[in-house]
């Protein structure tokens, strides 16, 4: 499985505020330690924002923080927020212009759909705070 650029931004941006709960922390410090585009991390950051995840404060004094507590934010849950893909992951595709020329013969599509509930499973029993924590 794949996840995209958005989500490993949104962990950095989670695991970055985890790690610092009493910092102020802003977009612009956490480009300049990971050495990635601020305008792609500012959209990341205003989706965790909008969903309640982060919670962010305008001004000269301002920053971000964690809008609830690292234990409480579930990390399949993070995935499926960030990620926008909505086709299931691998080379087999029963639908459009990609159709498998091996049709039902091949089973490897449904393997692949249960091994990324399997992941999915073990992500939604993981919070922030196991990632950081060294727990999980």
């Amino acid at each position: 499985m794949r996840l995209s650029l958005r989500t490993d931004y949104a962990f950095r941006v989670l695991i970055h505020l985890a790690c610092n709960p009493d910092s102020r922390v802003t977009v612009r410090n956490i480009t300049e330690l990971h050495g990635i585009s601020h305008n792609h991390l500012v959209k990341v950051v205003q989706h965790l924002c909008h969903a309640g995840i982060v919670q962010g404060t305008r001004g000269r004094t301002g920053g971000i923080r964690l809008a609830v507590s690292a234990r409480n934010i579930n990390v399949g849950h993070i995935m499926r927020l960030m990620e926008t893909e909505k086709e299931s992951p691998g080379a087999c595709h029963s639908s459009g212009n990609n159709q498998c020329i091996l049709g039902n013969a091949c089973q490897s599509r449904h393997l692949i759909v249960q091994a990324v509930d399997a992941f999915m499973a073990f992500s939604d029993g993981m919070s922030l705070l196991d990632l950081t924590s060294g727990s999980g």
